[in-house]
């Protein structure tokens, strides 16, 4: 009778530790965990701005302010730049945005920079960039956005201004050209058709085919 007893209190015993760490919720890992504090102002330092990705290469978002998004664009002089403003509640830039990648692969990163530029943020009260980061790679993962794409960490309305949008709305298309001059902006419908005349004129025979 002992010996039953004494079996009963062990598997009892079991059963309470076990039942206990099942209650217990996983260890955050860095995807999940929430930015450290809402309000602190993302780092722009020079290790974090990265050079464009290769063709085929992994997709990859960063979090930049105007002057962080100003400097890469600088940094491209010698290429031309086609950087496309957008934002995943916007439909129609959605719906255009694979012209993007088409030109990336046409081109190549070699003679043209394809930078995305998503305007999701709009700062409103508690928002932050970093909660829109799941959302939009998602979606340039699956358009195979393998060049720069940043999630600029000033609000939209404000970033409206800083790059002098001649609608305060996405999407519009910025092309710069190997000078680091803007050539043109595209606003509201943007037809690529344009894009790709303006790219055509400033990078005359450099498709990637042509060579």
């Amino acid at each position: 009778m002992n010996y039953c007893w004494a079996r009963f209190f062990a598997c009892a015993a079991l059963a309470s530790l076990s039942l206990g760490c099942g209650d217990n919720p996983p260890p955050r890992t860095a995807a999940t965990a929430p930015p450290k504090s809402e309000a602190s102002p993302v780092s722009d330092s020079a290790a974090q701005v990265q050079a464009a990705a290769e063709p085929g290469g992994a997709v990859e978002v960063q979090i930049r302010d105007y002057d962080a998004i100003a400097r890469l664009i600088d940094s491209k002089r010698g290429k031309v730049v086609v950087m496309d403003c957008w934002s995943t509640w916007c439909q129609p830039c959605m719906k255009e945005f694979h012209n993007l990648v088409e030109l990336h692969q046409q081109y190549g990163p070699e003679k043209l920079a394809c930078i995305s530029l998503s305007f999701n943020y709009e700062g409103a009260k508690r928002e932050t960039p970093e909660e829109h980061r799941d959302e939009v790679l998602r979606f340039l993962r699956e358009q195979g956005a393998t060049f720069d794409n940043l999630i600029a960490s000033v609000p939209a309305e404000d970033l409206y201004k800083l790059l002098e949008f001649k609608t305060a709305s996405v999407p519009a298309v910025f092309v710069y050209n190997q000078q680091g001059e803007l050539a043109r902006q595209f606003s509201g419908e943007v037809s690529y058709d344009e894009v790709r005349k303006l790219v055509g004129e400033l990078l005359p025979g450099k498709t990637k085919d042509s060579e």
